[in-house]
């Protein structure tokens, strides 16, 4: 247990590690690596738990507020410097986000099998809620996530890309994702590139304040960007009544947000 976990060095490994503590509006993990440094089977949490708040390992994540209470939360893993960090198969909760660079030419950033869920506080604007970010600047990539679940209520992103600039080759690939506020963003303004969403499952199962996919934002096929086989997954009782279960196993187009029977293809 620790308040902060400092880190330095480069191309480092930490496989099956424990980081849990309890230091709100702060890291628990800082990170002062150069370019690359992984994590894997690793688990980050906050100490006063051993399992989150409303979460009995039935549901993808807690369908109530407020989960893990501020004072008792973590709020970020941050990379200091320019590492790419490779995250696989950890799992992570009671936090509001995770603030690591999203590669660079040669070096992606990397998310597999990642279990990202139950974020902190979310009764209360104390923090904003993001799973993979923010990351605030744009101009970032190449990045890879694929096959995570991505679950919480919150009021921000799953994928927390909300910067202005050019986001180019990002690759959001078969993942579950469910409730936050836009489940999915990738820039602000339309100009993405290379983008590339497909086989995703985006669920019904957690409440969402807006929709899954900001702005219509993906990059468009004019950009070199892919959108394909992303399924909604809608049943009896799920939180998001936006959808029903009508829809369910039916495609999501970025453009309209709605369900349809056949696959898009602009």
């Amino acid at each position: 247990m620790a308040g902060k976990v400092i880190i330095y060095g480069d191309n480092l490994t930490f496989v099956g590690c424990l980081f849990e503590g309890t230091d709100p509006n702060d890291n628990l993990v800082q990170i002062y690596s150069d370019n690359n440094i992984k994590f894997l089977y690793s688990t980050f949490k906050p100490n006063s738990y051993s399992m989150p708040p409303g979460n009995d390992g039935t549901v993808s994540s807690s369908h109530s507020t407020p989960g893990t209470p501020f004072d008792k939360s973590w709020q970020l893993a941050t990379t200091m410097k320019e590492a790419a960090a490779v995250m696989d198969h950890n799992d992570i909760w009671g936090n509001a986000g995770l603030e690591m660079v999203t590669g660079f030419p040669g070096r992606p950033s990397t998310w597999t099998n990642n279990y990202i869920h139950d974020m902190a506080d979310t009764s209360h604007d104390v923090y904003h809620h993001d799973g993979i970010g923010p990351q605030s600047e744009g101009d970032g990539g190449p990045m890879i996530v694929d096959h995570n679940t991505l679950a919480s209520l919150g009021n921000t992103n799953a994928l927390a890309l909300q910067g202005g600039g050019v986001y180019d080759h990002i690759s959001f690939t078969n993942n579950y994702v469910s409730g936050w506020g836009y489940a999915v963003h990738i820039g602000d303004v339309n100009n993405a590139t290379n983008i590339t969403v497909t086989g995703n499952i985006f669920s019904a199962e957690l409440e969402q304040l807006y929709g899954f996919l900001y702005g219509n934002i993906w990059g468009g096929s004019a950009r070199g960007s892919t959108w394909r086989g992303n399924l909604i997954q809608a049943r009896s009782g799920d939180g998001n009544h936006t959808y029903s279960t009508a829809d369910n196993g039916r495609y999501l187009w970025p453009t309209d947000g709605a369900s349809h029977t056949t696959d898009y293809t602009g």
